[in-house]
């Protein structure tokens, strides 16, 4: 199980790498020509609103529901039945909000935010086509979460590098023209790019789509809806939670929308290459085990996992995240002012960044167990103690690195909450191989130290060829020191780089 395991993960980290360093592009682009000001604040908040129910729709609550359910089939008629009847939901439930967001979009955004004039009139019209993003998006993971229950990881990989390739060209070639329409049809055309590549794969299964809104006949369909309407609350109120953390960003100084969503999509990067892709693997590995040792040891690889990718991660880009913004976003309308704010709540996110993967990881074996109101009331829980943590934060003068910092507070209660309910964990197997990781990141802290007191100062040339060059020798000497130091430790996870098997 471990090497192949592992050498699944590599390659959806391979792929999913290539995808995010594309995000950081596309960031890029939209601060060189919109910059950090109201437009961009509208522009981003209105995406990113969209982009929260994913939780609800895509990689969350619905995907925790139905990834179980096909893990457990080995009948293609009873798998391709269920996927049918719950893509006929996806299509039945969008047509009624897309219609609505349609007809209440100015309502909404005037709800939901701070803006007033423009702002908001740039928000109100981008909703709509970003939720028609949203639909794609979810019927791309729905095929996606099928392949990977089959083993099959390459399509459902690098379907996302084909959705921000396309954002990219979208802003680069019409942004003149249409100014921020311009990021609303790459939304749609990316989306609609990458579940045309998941689909190539997918037929290659032998199941063919058409609608079946027999849902009722299905007791597949009747469980899933039993599991998802739990886990759709607690997914709900995670989406009511960061919209409230949106709202109090807009009520910041201008910029401040900007450079938390500027942060995530850095901080995104290492997370999102290293918990997409050991989720993606692991959560049907656990799904399918019926012991609880054998599904409690998979948990404790994956959380594992996680540590032995993203410590080093967040001790490096901590360290050059001054660099990292800077090389990359200061330019154009992005000044140096920019720069510093979002490298601030980089920093903090970073900080967060292995508690919100073990509290999502645990989310994950919870959902594996079916225990959703377990699971709905530490979510509950969870999401109350984030947005007191971003008043009390924002009440001691911290501004927009609130967010992060109560993400960091709450994620880690919801750890605490979730894992005296893990049944059959070899907690001394874990603390031996998760200590193991943590000592071999020892010179790499070190390191970090060193280079914090030296404090160098080319960022603030801001983006130009000797900043990008500087920010990658520093980087990758930093990785040597932590490649290095897990070579001569024994990492176990290692060995994955060494394994030939598909």
């Amino acid at each position: 199980m471990g090497d192949r395991s592992e050498a699944s993960t590599l390659l959806l980290m391979a792929a999913t790498f290539v995808s995010r360093l594309l995000g950081i592009l596309k960031s890029r682009l939209i601060a060189l020509v919109f910059g950090s000001g109201t437009l961009s604040d509208a522009m981003n908040f209105s995406y990113n609103l969209s982009n929260n129910f994913r939780k609800l729709f895509a990689e969350g609550s619905l995907s925790a529901s139905y990834i179980p359910l096909f893990a457990s089939c080995e009948d293609d008629g009873r798998t391709a039945r269920l996927y049918r009847q719950v893509a006929s939901f996806l299509i039945l439930i969008f047509a009624l909000i897309i219609t609505a967001v349609a007809i209440f979009a100015r309502p909404i955004m005037a709800a939901l935010s701070d803006f007033e004039g423009e702002g908001l009139e740039v928000a109100a019209f981008l909703l709509p086509p970003f939720t028609l993003f949203l639909f794609f998006i979810s019927l791309a993971t729905l095929s996606a979460s099928i392949l990977q229950t089959k083993r099959r990881f390459l399509a459902s990989g690098i379907a996302p590098i084909f959705f921000t390739l396309t954002m990219l060209l979208s802003l680069w070639l019409l942004s003149d023209d249409v100014g921020y329409w311009s990021m609303a049809i790459g939304a749609v055309a990316g989306s609609l790019a990458q579940l045309a590549i998941v689909l190539i794969d997918f037929r290659k299964l032998g199941i063919r789509f058409r609608l079946d809104f027999h849902f009722a006949a299905n007791e597949d369909f009747r469980t899933l809806m039993r599991s998802w309407l739990p886990a759709s609350a607690s997914s709900l109120v995670a989406i009511a939670s960061q919209s409230v953390t949106m709202y109090l960003a807009s009520r910041l100084e201008a910029g401040s929308v900007t450079a938390l969503s500027n942060a995530i999509v850095f901080y995104s990067a290492p997370y999102g290459i290293v918990f997409a892709s050991v989720n993606a693997v692991y959560f049907p590995l656990i799904s399918r085990r019926k012991d609880e040792r054998g599904r409690a040891a998979a948990l404790s690889d994956a959380l594992v996992n996680l540590t032995t990718f993203l410590l080093p991660a967040a001790l490096v880009l901590a360290s050059l995240s001054r660099e990292c913004v800077a090389s990359l976003l200061q330019g154009g309308a992005f000044t140096l002012d920019d720069t510093v704010l979002t490298a601030s709540v980089l920093t903090a996110y970073l900080a967060a960044m292995l508690p919100m993967a073990f509290y999502a990881m645990l989310q994950r074996w919870m959902y594996s167990t079916l225990d959703y109101w377990r699971n709905l009331a530490v979510g509950v829980a969870v999401s109350l103690a984030d947005i007191a943590f971003t008043l009390f934060y924002m009440s001691q003068g911290l501004g927009v690195v609130s967010m992060p910092l109560a993400s960091l507070s709450s994620s880690l209660i919801g750890t605490l909450c979730l894992f005296p309910f893990v049944h059959g964990f070899d907690w001394r197997r874990f603390i031996h191989k998760g200590g193991r990781v943590i000592i071999a990141n020892i010179p790499l802290a070190a390191t970090v130290v060193l280079y914090g007191k030296w404090n160098p100062q080319f960022y603030t040339a801001g983006s130009t060829l000797r900043t990008l060059v500087l920010t990658i020798i520093a980087g990758l000497g930093m990785l040597a020191v932590a490649l290095a130091s897990y070579i001569a430790f024994k990492v176990d996870f290692l060995s994955a780089l060494r394994n030939r098997r598909p």
